[in-house]
């Protein structure tokens, strides 16, 4: 099988880092080309000395251009609302592109405008993209041009209450989520809040009541819901989250408790085997 040629734009991240180590192991991948503003010129095992002997490559500048000549598919993991230009030229060119930031998760553009406090300047893009939880969108992402990545929390919740919303189960009113990131989630650049004396030994809640996953968490559950209720042609109420995060004392991961109240009682074991069977 011919591997597809890959390219990584905004390489020196956490999620960019990461998303390097996989594609270098990926057996289908061939990873040939890697970005950083902060970084060009230097090679990767320098910035991550983890990936000394499995990439080969130094970072470059960002060129969209440049990146699709080298690549079949393009991956950004730029920060949220600069990946708004690069994906469009990325696609421009007739290359695959998978977007890790939020420019392209939300469907609506006043929407992504309310929460990231900038106009989507490619609103005709988001039509395109699928969002990409292979879970719920195995299909669209396969013969998806362009696939906007899941957000953390979103990732967590959306599965965790999927298999209720798609069986039009819950009350969407009463969905609570509580969830515990690591440190690593607010990204590389260095900041307070992560300083070791400070985040150590604690946990702190942070964005409470205005996180801007609040939408996307929303948004995926409200199709779960829409799809549940199209053959009866009723129209679904859009599912109301309250949603807390939490920061912890720990590199990375994730541990998200929904709770929420159903329409109808069931037993505990009808509930596992739903789970189950989704």
């Amino acid at each position: 099988m011919k591997k597809v040629r890959v390219a990584i734009a905004g390489a020196s991240g956490y999620a960019g880092a990461e998303l390097v180590r996989l594609a270098a192991l990926h057996p289908h991948f061939d990873l040939h080309a890697v970005t950083s503003e902060k970084s060009a010129g230097v090679p990767v095992a320098t910035v991550f000395p983890s990936l000394a002997g499995l990439v080969p490559l130094s970072f470059q500048a960002l060129s969209p251009e440049a990146l699709a000549e080298r690549a079949d598919a393009v991956f950004l993991a730029l920060p949220h609302t600069k990946s708004l230009e690069p994906v469009s030229a990325c696609l421009n060119t007739g290359k695959l592109v998978v977007d890790l930031s939020a420019d392209y998760r939300l469907t609506d553009p006043a929407i992504y405008e309310q929460w990231y406090n900038t106009p989507h300047t490619y609103p005709g893009l988001l039509k395109d993209a699928v969002y990409g939880l292979p879970e719920l969108h195995r299909a669209a992402i396969a013969k998806a041009r362009l696939v906007a990545s899941p957000g953390c929390y979103p990732t967590a919740a959306v599965l965790q209450l999927a298999p209720l919303f798609a069986r039009d189960l819950v009350q969407p009113h009463t969905v609570v989520i509580d969830a515990k990131s690591g440190v690593s989630g607010a990204g590389r650049s260095p900041a307070l809040p992560y300083h070791f004396p400070e985040a150590h030994e604690s946990l702190e809640p942070y964005k409470i009541g205005g996180h801007r996953h609040i939408p996307e968490i929303e948004q995926e559950l409200g199709r779960l819901l829409q799809q549940a209720t199209q053959p009866s042609n009723t129209v679904a109420a859009q599912p109301i989250v309250t949603f807390t995060p939490h920061l912890v004392p720990m590199n990375r991961g994730i541990f998200s408790t929904a709770y929420c109240k159903l329409k109808s009682p069931m037993s505990l074991p009808d509930l596992r085997a739903l789970y189950r069977d989704f």
